[in-house]
C-alpha cells in the first residue's frame, strides 16, 4: 500500500472515531490545511477563525517594501524595541508588518516564495528573542498574544510550514495573561488567546476553558463591571463604556460565537439572548447612520476616526448567522452602517434611560438626541494612559444631537472642551485639564429619567468644579425641551451652556418674527421670548429669550491636545457653537430652550410657534412641561411638593420624576421613577381642579438592581 493510501486510512479512522487530532510540524505544506480541514471541530473552528482574522493582501509595492527593508535577524531598522509606550507603543509595528506578510504568503500568489516565508520566519524568531514589552499591560498580556496566535494560525493554511521548535516556543510566549483575573471586555480579549493556543495545540480541555471563559461576562451584573441589568455596559469601575469596552466585549464574544456556532461549544440560548439584547438594543441604539454617540466611547473620545462605524457591517454579517431570527435589524443595520441606505432607514421609534448607566437614549426616524450625566453611583469619564485630557465635563449633561450621523465626527481636536454640547460650566480662557484619571466618583445621587418607551423626561442635579445647578430634559416626538435653575457660581469666569458645537454646515439663520441669515462669524443677540436659531436642518427656540450667543468661526488644534499619542499637526475647521452666557458669579440664573432635531427648512422653521409646549415651572425645586397636542405631562419633583399643571394638580412625597399621560381621560397611565435610587415608595395625589376629586396612588417602587427603573400606574380605569 502507498504512503498516501495509508496516511488517507489513517485520517479516515480518525473522522470515524471523532478524534479531534491536529497533525503538526510533520505534515509540511498544502497537504497539511487539506488534512487539517477534514478533521471535526477543530478543523471548522479554525478556518472560521482564519476566514475572519486574515485581511486582504496587501500591494506588491508593500510587501516587496517590507520584504527589502527588513533584516536578516528578522527586525526592521525603523522599530524601536525598546520602547515602552503606554499608547502606541512601537514593537506592536512589528507584528502589524508581519500580518501583512503572512497574508501575502498564504495567498498562494506566485510572486512570493522563499524569501516572503524566510522573512516571516526570521521576523517570529526576532520577536521571540527580543522579547519587547511595554508599560501597559494590555499589550503585553491581550495584543501581542492575539497577533501571535493570528500569525501561527494563519501559517497553518500555509503552502510551508514554520518549524515546530519555533511554533512550540511561540505558542509558549503566549502564555501571558491570566485569564481568571480578568472581568469584563478584558476577560473575553484574554481568553480569546487562550482560544487561540487551543487551537493551535488541538487542546480539547483548554478550548473549553477558553469558550466558558468568553462566555462568562454574557451574565447581567450590578454596578461590577460588564453588563448591566438596564442593559448597559460599565468598565473601570460603574463608568459608561457602551461603545468603548462595550465594543471590545462585543467583538470578543460575537467572534467566539461565530467560530463555535453548530458545534459542541456552541452559545447557549439564554446567553445568546442577552448577547443579542445588547447589540440590538442598545449598542446599535447609539450609532446614528455610520457614526456613535460620542458619550459613549470613555476615553477613546480622544481618537481619531472612533465615531466612525463603517465597518460594523462584518460583525453583523456574524450575528446573522448566529441569531438569524432577527434579521431584519441586523440586514438593516448593515445598510445604514455602510452608507448604502440613509440613517433613516428601517429605525422606529425607541427611548431608554439607563438607570444604572446614568445615560438617556432617545431615537426617532429623523433623528436620536442621547444625554450622559453621572451621580455618586457613577464615575465620570475618564481619562487615563494619556487620552482624553481635556474630558472633564463629558458627563455633566452632555447632549449628542444627530440627523445623518456625522455632525460630531473628528470634531474633537478642535472642539472648545468647556462647551460640551449640553454641558453648564465655567468659560476658560484655555480648556482646562483632567486631573482625575480613570474616571472621578460623581458628586450629587439626583440622575434619572423616566420612559414609557416613547417618551422621556431626564434630570441631573449638577454639583461640580464651583458650578451649581439643576438639569432636565423633556423629550417628545418632534421637541426636545431642555430647562436649567438655581444656576449657582463663586467663580471668576463667567458660566455657559451650551446648547451644541458641531460642524458648520451651510448658513445659519435666526429670527423671531422674521428670518435673517447671519453673517457674522460670532455674535450675540440678548433675544425676545420666542427667538429662533436654525442651522443644519435643526432648529433651536427660545421661549424665554436669554443671553445667546452664536458662532461660526474657524477653530483649531491637534489631536495631540487631546491625546498624546497623535501629532501636534494643526487641525482646523468651522464650528457652529450656540450657548447662554450667565456671566460670572450668577446667583440663580436659568434657561429655557426647545430643540427641534428634525426642520428641514427655514420655511418651515418659522412657522414654528411653540404653542404646543407649556413650560409649567423652572426653579430649583420642580421643573415641569406639558406637551398639550400629545396630552403629556413630565414633572421633575427635586424635593416633595405640588404643582398645578393645569386642569389639575399633582403632590408627591417624595423626590422623583413622573410622567402623565391623558390625565383625565380614560386609559391614562403614571410613569415614575426614583432617581436617587434611595426609595421604597412615594405616594402621589391627582386632584381634578374643577370638581376637586382627587385620586391617591401608593406605588411600590423597584429596588436592588431595579432602583430608579420606570414602573408605571393606571389611571382613570373605567
Amino acid at each position: 500500500m502507498s504512503l498516501t493510501k495509508i496516511f488517507k486510512a489513517v485520517i479516515f479512522i480518525c473522522c470515524l472515531s471523532g478524534m479531534q487530532t491536529v497533525f503538526c510540524g510533520s505534515l509540511q505544506g498544502g497537504v497539511y490545511s487539506k488534512v487539517f480541514e477534514t478533521l471535526p471541530v477543530f478543523g471548522t473552528i479554525m478556518s472560521r477563525v482564519w476566514q475572519q482574522t486574515k485581511t486582504s493582501p496587501a500591494s506588491s509595492a508593500t510587501v516587496n517594501s517590507l520584504l527589502h527593508s527588513v533584516q536578516p535577524n528578522g527586525k526592521w531598522n525603523d522599530i524601536d524595541y525598546a520602547d515602552r509606550t503606554i499608547a502606541k507603543w512601537q514593537p506592536a509595528v512589528h507584528l502589524e508588518h508581519l500580518k501583512l506578510l503572512v497574508n501575502a504568503y498564504v495567498s498562494e500568489d506566485a510572486r512570493y516564495g522563499d524569501e516572503l516565508f524566510n522573512a516571516i520566519q526570521h521576523g517570529l524568531e526576532y520577536w521571540y528573542s527580543a522579547d519587547p514589552k511595554s508599560d501597559n499591560w494590555w499589550h503585553n498580556e491581550i495584543g501581542a498574544p492575539q497577533c501571535l496566535g493570528e500569525l501561527l494560525i494563519g501559517m497553518r493554511y500555509a503552502k510551508k510550514q514554520l518549524p515546530q521548535s519555533l511554533q512550540d516556543s511561540l505558542i509558549q510566549r503566549m502564555k501571558r495573561g491570566d485569564v481568571f483575573k480578568q472581568t469584563g471586555a478584558n476577560k473575553t480579549d484574554v481568553a480569546l488567546h487562550y482560544f487561540y493556543r487551543a487551537l493551535l495545540t488541538s487542546d480539547t480541555a483548554l478550548l473549553s476553558l477558553a469558550v466558558a471563559q468568553t462566555f462568562e461576562p454574557l451574565v447581567l451584573v450590578h454596578y461590577k463591571e460588564g453588563l448591566q441589568y438596564d442593559n448597559s455596559y460599565l468598565q473601570h469601575g460603574p463608568q459608561l463604556q457602551i461603545s468603548s469596552y462595550g465594543n471590545v466585549f462585543l467583538a470578543g464574544v460575537v467572534g467566539m460565537a461565530y467560530y463555535v456556532h453548530n458545534t459542541p461549544y456552541a452559545l447557549d440560548k439564554q446567553r445568546l439572548e442577552l448577547l443579542s439584547n445588547y447589540y440590538r438594543n442598545t449598542y446599535l441604539k447609539i450609532i446614528r447612520g455610520s457614526y456613535s454617540d460620542f458619550n459613549v466611547e470613555g476615553r477613546g473620545v480622544s481618537r481619531k476616526n472612533i465615531l466612525s462605524k463603517h465597518s460594523e457591517g462584518k460583525r453583523l454579517a456574524l450575528m446573522n448567522e448566529i441569531d438569524p431570527q432577527y434579521v431584519e435589524d441586523w440586514l438593516g443595520a448593515i445598510q445604514r452602517s455602510s452608507g448604502a441606505r440613509p440613517a433613516s432607514y428601517n429605525v422606529t421609534a425607541f427611548d431608554r434611560h439607563f438607570w444604572i448607566g446614568d445615560y438617556t437614549i432617545h431615537t426617532m426616524p429623523d433623528y436620536s438626541f442621547n444625554i450622559r450625566m453621572v451621580s455618586t453611583r457613577t464615575k465620570r469619564c475618564e481619562a487615563g494612559n494619556r487620552e482624553n485630557l481635556l474630558g472633564r465635563y463629558l458627563s455633566d449633561g452632555s447632549t449628542n444631537i444627530q440627523r445623518d450621523g456625522s455632525e460630531y465626527y473628528n470634531i474633537m481636536p478642535v472642539w472648545e472642551w468647556d462647551k460640551i454640547p449640553g454641558v453648564t460650566s465655567r468659560d476658560y480662557a484655555t480648556d482646562r485639564p483632567t486631573t482625575v484619571q480613570w474616571g472621578e466618583q460623581g458628586s450629587t445621587a439626583f440622575a434619572g429619567g423616566v420612559s414609557d418607551g416613547l417618551y422621556n423626561a431626564s434630570a441631573y442635579v449638577q454639583n461640580y468644579d464651583s458650578v451649581q445647578l439643576k438639569k432636565s430634559w423633556f423629550m417628545f416626538d418632534k421637541e426636545i425641551v431642555c430647562l436649567g435653575a438655581g444656576i449657582r457660581s463663586i467663580a471668576d469666569e463667567s458660566i455657559t451652556t451650551t446648547v451644541n458645537q458641531c460642524w458648520l454646515r451651510g448658513d445659519v439663520f435666526t429670527g423671531d418674527k422674521k428670518q435673517k441669515t447671519l453673517n457674522k462669524e460670532e455674535a450675540s443677540m440678548t433675544s425676545k421670548n420666542g427667538a429662533w436659531i436654525w442651522h443644519d436642518s435643526i432648529g433651536y427656540y427660545f421661549p424665554q429669550g436669554g443671553d445667546i450667543r452664536i458662532s461660526k468661526a474657524v477653530q483649531t488644534g491637534s489631536w495631540k491636545h487631546i491625546n498624546n499619542s497623535f501629532s501636534d499637526e494643526q487641525e482646523s475647521g468651522k464650528v457652529f457653537k450656540l450657548w447662554f452666557d450667565h456671566g460670572a458669579k450668577p446667583r440663580n440664573a436659568s434657561y429655557a430652550y426647545v430643540v427641534l432635531p428634525a426642520v428641514n427648512s427655514v420655511a418651515e422653521m418659522e412657522k414654528y410657534d411653540g404653542k404646543q409646549i407649556f413650560i409649567i415651572a423652572n426653579n430649583d425645586s420642580l421643573q415641569a412641561v406639558k406637551h398639550k397636542g400629545l396630552g403629556v405631562t413630565q414633572i421633575i419633583f427635586y424635593k416633595p411638593g405640588k404643582v398645578d399643571v393645569g386642569g389639575f394638580s399633582v403632590t408627591a412625597d417624595k423626590p422623583c420624576i413622573l410622567m402623565i399621560k391623558n390625565a383625565e381621560a380614560p386609559g391614562g397611565a403614571i410613569y415614575i421613577a426614583d432617581p436617587t435610587q434611595v426609595e421604597t415608595a412615594v405616594n402621589i395625589t391627582l386632584q381634578n381642579s374643577r370638581s376637586g376629586i382627587q385620586q391617591h396612588l401608593h406605588i411600590d417602587l423597584p429596588t436592588k438592581e431595579m432602583a430608579g427603573s420606570t414602573v408605571s400606574v393606571s389611571l382613570n380605569k373605567e
